[in-house]
């Protein structure tokens, strides 16, 4: 049986790693998370390589057209290198540029590697905004200073996100990651694992 490759998907502070996480406590695969994969060596090169030296900034040309690539790339790399293996891999990360190329996942060369090797399945994690905000908050991380701030451009540019692969190339699931009772919240786990 072919490997599965589960991108998990959704805007910062959705809850992708926790959703990831979940899928791979229940079904064994590698996990492998954009954040843990290239946070320091994001932090290092843009303290020491960026024109503002700032190691928190996410926004300024030399992040979003060096070092975020960098970073994706290395992520779909360790992805592609289990699939070869034989394993199934749950990435989780933010896609956030990539899911608005209908071509990405024909154009990308990791992707297309891997298309050639494992099934697709694509968990597009969406939260309300009143649970985005106050998630942000608590989490008081120093790169997520710009959202915070220009709060109401960032959810209008975040909100109407969508996945546009063609979608021929994988099987879209959603999950509402919104805080929730916990016994309900049990129940979405357990209808989106169904669908792994």
């Amino acid at each position: 049986m072919k490997p599965q490759l589960i991108i998990v998907v959704g805007i910062t502070g959705a809850g992708k790693s926790v959703i990831g996480k979940l899928i791979v406590k229940n079904r064994g695969f590698t996990f492998v998370d954009k954040d843990t994969v290239a946070t320091e060596l994001t932090e290092v090169i843009l303290e020491n390589l960026s024109p503002l030296k700032d190691k928190h900034e996410r926004e300024s040309s030399f992040y979003l057209e060096v070092v975020r690539p960098l970073a994706y790339e290395s992520m779909l790399h360790i992805a592609l290198e289990n699939i070869e293996l034989g394993n199934s891999v749950v990435v989780a990360a933010a896609f956030d540029e990539e899911i608005k190329n209908a071509d990405f996942l024909e154009e990308n060369e990791y992707m297309e590697a891997i298309r050639k090797l494992a099934n697709i399945k694509v968990v597009h994690v969406h939260v309300d905004h009143s649970t985005l905000l106050k998630r942000l908050i608590a989490r008081n991380e120093q790169r997520d200073s710009w959202k915070l701030a220009n709060w109401d451009s960032y959810v209008k540019e975040v909100g109407s996100a969508k996945v546009q692969w063609n979608s021929a190339l994988y099987k879209l699931l959603t999950f509402d990651n919104s805080d929730a009772l916990p016994i309900l919240y049990e129940l979405k786990v357990k209808n989106l694992l169904n669908e792994i």
